[in-house]
């Protein structure tokens, strides 16, 4: 079986349910990221998501609807992914822990998921690009600093433009073109920082950014090899210990760091319906020699065993369940 042509979607409406079903549904769609909360007599949420590469896009109309993701909850799901939250139409409201403010049509806000964090929407119309933070760090650098990040319309017009475009054109594409699409999302975004008024701080961002595009090369590279491991990618990268563990400290470090992109092929090869090789083959491909070890650490990343997500994913393609859908995606942006 080849990979489906087409980018893979996932569609909401809850005007298509009975009334008294609405919210439950919305509520449940979201249970694995956020608590949903009603705050006004009209409810209502509708949404098309887009996977596309470690990132997801969601084009979402919302009111009366608040989401939050409080210290307890944050703590238990261990989300590390970031989200950029485009303004179409209507109000959208923030809270980050200094108070509610209110992002207006054209208005970006950058939220790091791994921090307790509020939203309201009102008659919004809005496009979430859920991005895993490495991936974006290849583009923009470190941005542990920006979280809770206002731009203005003026400062990420491009950005807007693209996203649009991007929403317009994603039912045409082929899975082949995501990789390119999201690169380009998080360079305009890089853009509208500049533009911000980061410049200084981007440039050196982009540096560290191009090291950890370089290194992730090298670490994929070498994956198979059991015995590559924080010493041997040191002494390869040319770049000093204090730059690599620098870099890498959102990801504990530079041996969490290779085990992170093993467990990534592995996760990779268990979603591809045509591998049929088993958990311990899998496993040992990516470098990872011990089944019982390899299983525990998939476990705690995607917070399901090997043989579970294996099966969930063949669940989902057979069932089309967007609840399950959507849960697996997100694995992806740990």
């Amino acid at each position: 079986m080849t990979a489906p042509e087409a980018p893979e979607r996932v569609s909401f409406d809850s005007t298509a349910l009975p009334p008294n079903e609405r919210i439950d549904r919305y509520r449940a769609l979201y249970a694995l990221g956020a608590d949903v909360t009603q705050i006004g007599p009209d409810p209502r949420a509708a949404f098309e998501a887009w996977r596309l590469d470690r990132a997801l896009l969601y084009d979402r109309r919302l009111n009366d609807i608040s989401h939050s993701r409080g210290e307890q909850r944050v703590g238990r799901d261990g989300f590390t992914h970031w989200t950029v939250t485009l303004v179409f139409e209507g109000l959208l409201q923030v809270d980050i822990g200094d108070g509610i403010r209110d992002i207006k049509a054209g208005e970006v806000v950058l939220v790091d998921v791994s921090r307790a964090t509020r939203n309201m929407m009102r008659d919004a119309r809005i496009a979430t690009l859920a991005i895993a933070q490495d991936r974006i760090e290849e583009t923009v650098g470190p941005i542990g600093a920006l979280h809770g990040l206002v731009l203005t319309a003026d400062q990420c017009r491009l950005y807007a433009d693209f996203v649009q475009s991007l929403l317009s054109n994603l039912p045409n594409m082929k899975t082949s073109s995501l990789p390119a699409a999201t690169s380009a999302l998080c360079t305009l975004l890089k853009v509208a920082l500049e533009t911000y008024g980061l410049h200084d701080t981007i440039v050196e961002a982009g540096r560290d950014g191009r090291r950890l595009s370089q290194l992730r090369t090298l670490v994929d590279g070498r994956l198979g090899d059991p015995d590559f491991d924080a010493e041997t990618a040191i002494a390869e990268t040319g770049v000093s210990r204090a730059t690599l563990y620098r870099l890498l400290r959102p990801q504990q470090g530079l041996a969490a760091f290779i085990l992170a992109r093993r467990l990534e092929q592995v996760r990779r090869a268990l979603s591809n319906p045509a591998e049929r090789r088993s958990f311990a083959e899998i496993a040992l491909d990516a470098g990872l020699v011990t089944e019982s070890h390899a299983s525990r650490a998939f476990l705690a990343r995607y917070g399901l065993r090997p043989g579970g997500y294996r099966t969930a994913v063949a669940t989902a393609m057979a069932e089309t369940d967007p609840i399950e859908q959507i849960r697996l995606w997100q694995q992806e942006l740990r």
